[in-house]
């Protein structure tokens, strides 16, 4: 559980950082202007950018966006408010997001567990960007919190097999605010 607890600490690390990075207004941040704009293929085309990027670079700061985002398309599909979700899309503030993350890694961890017992697929990566393809062409409001936290789950079992310097190569706080 170690090492779940660090990634989780990572996890949270990008979304305080990309809260401010991409900070819009008290109720929006800039991913849910694209979201609003661009519709949810928009971010998951994001997260399956990320998920090409690691089966090439191997990056950690990649397992962590990806992980990041599954927590906030839970937050933005409501599964915080209901378990089946709203058919409202939810804005996801820095807020909303310290707020909520407890009950996501609550519920997440018995599916990182559910993985933990069997062996790691060999096409974790396959799997994970089907299943973004899957999410992609469906209605946002038929993804299920099943789908985000198996991606989540995929995702931290890599980033533990795989990183072997956990917590370095990360991209946030790295850069100064425009004045």
């Amino acid at each position: 559980m170690e090492s779940l607890n660090k990634f989780f600490s990572l996890v949270a690390d990008q979304f305080r950082y990309g809260g401010q990075k991409y900070a819009q207004t008290e109720t929006k941040e800039a991913t849910d202007v694209l979201f609003d704009d661009f519709g949810k293929n928009w971010l998951l085309g994001t997260i399956a950018k990320y998920v090409k990027r690691y089966s090439n670079l191997a990056r950690e700061r990649d397992l962590l966006k990806i992980a990041c985002y599954q927590y906030i398309l839970w937050l933005k599909r409501g599964f915080h408010l209901k378990s089946e979700g709203t058919k409202k899309i939810i804005n996801t503030t820095v807020k909303i997001k310290a707020e909520y993350f407890d009950k996501f890694k609550f519920k997440v961890t018995g599916f990182v567990l559910y993985y933990l017992e069997r062996p790691v697929p060999s096409n974790a990566l396959d799997i994970i960007y089907g299943t973004l393809l899957e999410c992609a062409n469906m209605q946002f409001s038929h993804t299920t919190e099943d789908q985000l936290y198996s991606i989540f789950a995929l995702t931290y079992i890599l980033w533990d097999r795989d990183i072997k310097n956990k917590g370095i190569d990360l991209d946030t706080w790295n850069e100064e605010k425009r004045k």
